[in-house]
């Protein structure tokens, strides 16, 4: 199958996004997430404990993904936007969780982004069709065929 020139070529499942963009995404859906559940104080204070807040993850995941394609036309490739969703509210709930781990802001902002890079950089092993095993019929292998065809 040709591909066509003029228009971006879609990243399968087996295909990573670039780390750089991984890392850039989830910080903008936290930063999206700390400014939806904060109610007008500085960054960090309303995060002491954090806010669980679902509507304000698919608002921030929304934002981070609307941001995501407004860049894409420097790239010449696309990918799926509930692919690119799931990875913003990931950040997000992996962000919200590393303080179930008494990690501070920083730490917790880290270990998010983290985990979303090693994700991604999983999908090509993770993805892999299983190899093409073939097994040879009975006879090929020299085995004799039992009465009623049975091996």
């Amino acid at each position: 199958m040709r591909h066509d020139l003029n228009r971006p070529r879609a990243l399968v499942e087996a295909e990573p996004l670039p780390a750089e963009l991984v890392g850039r995404l989830a910080d903008q859906a936290i930063d999206r997430y700390e400014q939806l559940t904060r109610d007008g104080h500085p960054a960090g204070e309303a995060l002491s404990p954090p806010v669980e807040d679902p509507k304000a993850v698919e608002r921030a995941a929304d934002r981070a993904v609307t941001e995501f394609e407004q860049a894409a036309g420097e790239r010449d490739w696309t990918v799926a936007r509930e692919r690119v969703r799931q990875l913003a509210a990931d950040a997000i709930g992996l962000y919200v969780e590393g303080y179930a781990y008494d990690y501070d802001r920083e730490q917790a902002r880290a270990a998010a982004v983290l985990e979303c890079l090693e994700g991604e950089a999983a999908r090509a092993e993770v993805y892999q069709p299983p190899p093409d095993i073939k097994v040879p019929a009975p006879a090929a292998r020299g085995e004799p065929l039992r009465e009623g065809g049975e091996r």
